[in-house]
């Protein structure tokens, strides 16, 4: 049984047999503060909401993350969460040469491989803790149409910063080749985002979504930035109601939430580096300084399974290009999970060094 993402308890509790309720999931970087209360209290009294179709154009969201840059609403794409606006984006540009910046978020090469396109890649190097490098980027654009990039990056949490990103989009619009930023996890880093960089010549596109921050992975809801004549001709090519009335309604009020956001921002800085540096007290293990709410780590290939047993799920990286068997992707949660985490790990390297004894 095959774990393509985190978060997948269904499968993750059947391949070893215990119940979900059971999983203590550190796959999934969703924000444990979340959802915030402001969110709670419409959600329980939206009852009424399931009976009437959504606004097909979702507009007062749409005017709800336009205030936040600020744009205009006609610059702001509403969407199935940001996985339907990446795919919204390759089926309007329809690409044959894209160029990738890796390890990165599967789904981009994925999606790429279902329209046929020819992938490049710049591999982040673990020698640089996997920080990225503007002239070796800047050097692959020759012959793309397309670059996909995250800030921050998944599954490695490390960033460029706005005046790295603001040449390197310039040296791509020079080049003609259209950027895909995907800032998925840029909420715990809000300084960094692009979508204040947005003009109606602006050839790049900004996909945004609240799943992990405001803990909405069920609801589905995200939103595309750019320049306004790009945003029409995405509208034109995305089915009718695909961002659910629900979905519509509680974004509004999340956006609105400033109150959550900079106690979410304040939490996690604090547990982050104090998760942090417990894990690099173990010897043996790898702790690569993560921007976002997750750690990644290197360790003994076999983790995965060995921490299954104890019911608790990590994000298992093998797949990842430029990565493979030994690395693994950890969520920043509440301490008390993030004790169990640890005394897990502790109880692992003790059996280990019972084991070699």
């Amino acid at each position: 049984m095959r774990l393509r993402h985190g978060g997948e308890l269904r499968s993750f509790a059947e391949k070893f047999g215990i119940s979900e309720s059971d999983v203590l999931d550190f796959s999934s970087n969703i924000n444990p503060l979340g959802p915030p209360a402001s969110i709670r209290k419409v959600y329980e009294s939206s009852l009424e909401d399931l009976t009437h179709y959504p606004d097909p154009e979702a507009l007062e969201f749409r005017r709800a993350v336009s205030r936040h840059f600020p744009l205009w609403p006609e610059n702001v794409v509403a969407g199935n969460g940001a996985i339907e606006l990446l795919d919204l984006i390759l089926r309007l540009l329809r690409p044959k040469r894209a160029l990738l910046i890796e390890p990165a978020f599967l789904e981009y090469r994925r999606l790429l491989n279902l329209w046929g396109c020819e992938i490049r890649s710049v591999m982040l190097k673990e020698k640089d803790s996997f920080r990225g490098s503007l002239p070796e980027m800047t050097n692959a654009l020759q012959g793309a149409e397309v670059a996909f990039l995250a800030q921050p990056n998944n599954p490695t949490g490390t960033f460029f910063t706005r005046e790295e990103m603001v040449k390197f989009l310039s040296e791509a619009r020079r080049r003609n080749v259209f950027v895909v930023i995907d800032e998925a996890f840029v909420d715990w880093m809000p300084e960094l985002t692009l979508g204040r960089e947005v003009k109606d010549d602006a050839h790049f596109f900004v996909v945004r979504s609240l799943t992990k921050f405001y803990a909405l992975p069920g609801i589905r809801i995200g939103y595309g930035l750019g320049a306004r004549k790009l945003i029409e001709k995405l509208s034109t090519q995305q089915i009718p109601w695909s961002c659910n009335r629900l979905a519509q309604k509680l974004g509004v009020v999340a956006l609105q939430d400033s109150e959550f956001a900079s106690r979410s921002r304040q939490w996690n800085l604090e547990e982050r580096d104090w998760f942090e540096g417990e894990l690099r007290s173990f010897s043996g293990l790898k702790v690569y300084s993560s921007a976002a709410n997750f750690v990644l780590i290197r360790s003994a290939s076999g983790l995965f399974e060995e921490m299954a047993k104890q019911g608790i799920y990590i994000r298992d990286l093998t797949e990842f290009p430029g990565l493979g068997p030994s690395f693994y992707r950890i969520a920043v949660r509440k301490r008390e999970d993030n004790v169990r985490f640890l005394e897990a790990l502790r109880h692992l390297r003790e059996k280990e060094t019972a084991f070699r004894s």
